[in-house]
Order: structure tokens, then C-alpha cells, then sequence
């Protein structure tokens, strides 16, 4: 009844996002191990990775409280996104583009929300090989677009390898299982303010690796983060459902109108 327009919906999809990134949208559990614990554990992990693998994607670690830009409950805890992922970044030159071969998934193809297939751009095996020297995306990893357009954020569901181009950061999480809670704090307003307030450029507005790496986001004990995940997945769907119900509705009235005019 409240939601009748297009415009509506998509603020109602936002305030599910914000409810979400607020602790607001479903209860907390006194029982889940508190997001604390959890990110002790990631911290293992990116120190391993750093000795193994010579990672360099770290964030400082102190977080001031006037960088806590909301509040959160009392399980949460906020950590900048540079201590949660390796990024992948591959800024530089753009590869040469062939008819047909490896995909190359740009920022054209990483939408808000997911990945599009089109414009369908390809590199040969041998561009791919010289060009992806950083690291490789997984299923699972978040790809975010940092310029052009700034801000769009798509989990990793292609099964076939690819090359990615330049203007798209892949975040390699240290806890993979927070990849679809993490999409939809991206996604929601609060951070994505945070990320605008820390781009630069007038034409043609981005961000800076070394920026977005330190930029905070609240995290949920994982056992809750699965849970919004849920949530925001059934909410989400009645609002596409309202949607499809709106254009049919719209259908309709073309339909009779075209008749009436008859």
C-alpha cells in the first residue's frame, strides 16, 4: 500500500541495507561468539599471510571514536577494510582486447549488486598469463568498482577464470564467510558516505586503494552477519516482487488506456 512507485521501492531497499549495517534488522543472540573473537582470528590470518605470502593490504589499527560514524550494538565491532581482505589491484595500463578468448570483466560489467556479462570484452591466454600477476579472483570474493562508476560491489559468482581490468579492486577475504554480509554493508548508505567522503576528482569522482583500505565497517558476530544475510535476501525479494507486481500494474493501465483510445 505504502510503496507504489518505483522510486519508492528503491528507498525501501536502502532502508533495509541501513536497518541491516545497524543491528536493527533482526535480534542479537547473547549466545553468538562476539564479533571481537572473530576478528582476532582474522588478524591470525592476515599476520600468516603476511609471512607467507609477503601480503601488503594491511589498514591501521586503531580506529578512533569519532571514525565510528553510528551506532552499534554492544557485539559488534568496527575494522577497516584493509585488515579484512587482501586487495587485488590492477591499476595501470588497460590489456589488449581480442574478439574472443578470456573475459575481462571492467567496471562496466561490475553493476550495483552483481555481475553483468555485458559489454562482453575478451584478452588472449597469453595477455591473461603476463597481465594477472597479482593475484587470481575466487568464487566468493567481492569485486568494487573504484572509479567510473564509483562504488559498485558484486560477489564473484563466475566459475570460468578472467582477467580484470583496471578501475576494479577484488577483495580476498581473510574469513571468506563474511563476503555476503560485507556486499551488503558496501551496498548500504552509511558506508558508501564513507567512501564518497574520501574520493577525489571532479569529472569523474574515485578512490584511491590506500583510502579504501582504511575506511571502517561494522562487523556482526558471523553467526548474526548469516542471519541479516537471510533477512535482507527475503526482504529484498518481496521488494522485487513488488516491483514485477508495479510493472504488470503499469502493463495494464497502457493496455486499457490504448483500448479506451480506440
Amino acid at each position: 500500500t505504502l510503496f507504489t512507485t518505483e522510486a519508492s521501492l528503491d528507498a525501501l531497499k536502502q532502508t533495509i541495507l541501513q536497518l541491516a549495517v545497524m543491528g536493527k534488522l533482526v535480534p542479537q543472540d547473547p549466545n553468538d561468539e562476539p564479533a571481537s573473537e572473530l576478528l582476532k582470528r582474522i588478524a591470525k590470518e592476515k599476520d600468516r599471510l603476511m609471512l607467507v605470502e609477503g601480503l601488503r593490504t594491511t589498514a591501521s589499527d586503531q580506529i578512533p571514536a569519532n571514525d565510528c560514524y553510528m551506532d552499534i550494538p554492544g557485539s559488534w565491532e568496527f575494522q577497516r577494510l584493509g585488515n579484512l581482505a587482501k586487495f587485488i589491484d590492477y591499476r595501470g595500463r588497460t590489456p589488449d582486447k581480442i574478439s574472443s578468448g578470456v573475459p575481462l570483466i571492467t567496471a562496466k560489467n561490475v553493476r550495483f549488486g552483481f555481475i553483468g556479462r555485458d559489454p562482453r570484452e575478451f584478452v588472449s591466454e597469453k595477455e591473461y598469463a603476463d597481465w594477472m600477476t597479482r593475484g587470481f579472483p575466487r568464487i566468493g570474493d567481492i569485486l568494487f568498482t573504484t572509479e567510473a562508476p564509483l562504488g559498485n560491489v558484486a560477489i564473484v559468482d563466475m566459475e570460468e577464470k578472467f582477467a580484470l581490468a583496471q578501475r576494479v579492486i577484488c577483495f580476498q577475504f581473510h574469513e571468506p564467510q563474511m563476503a555476503s554480509y560485507l556486499r551488503l554493508a558496501l551496498m548500504s548508505e552509511q558506508v558508501r558516505r564513507q567512501i564518497g567522503s574520501e574520493a577525489t576528482g571532479m569529472t569523474a569522482t574515485g578512490i584511491k586503494a590506500a583510502r579504501l583500505k582504511e575506511i571502517p565497517v561494522p562487523i556482526p558476530p558471523l553467526s548474526e552477519q548469516h542471519r541479516i544475510v537471510a533477512k535482507v535476501d527475503e526482504l529484498l525479494a518481496l521488494v522485487d516482487r513488488l516491483k514485477a507486481d508495479l510493472a504488470e500494474s503499469r502493463a495494464r493501465q497502457e493496455r486499457l488506456a490504448a483500448t479506451l483510445i480506440e
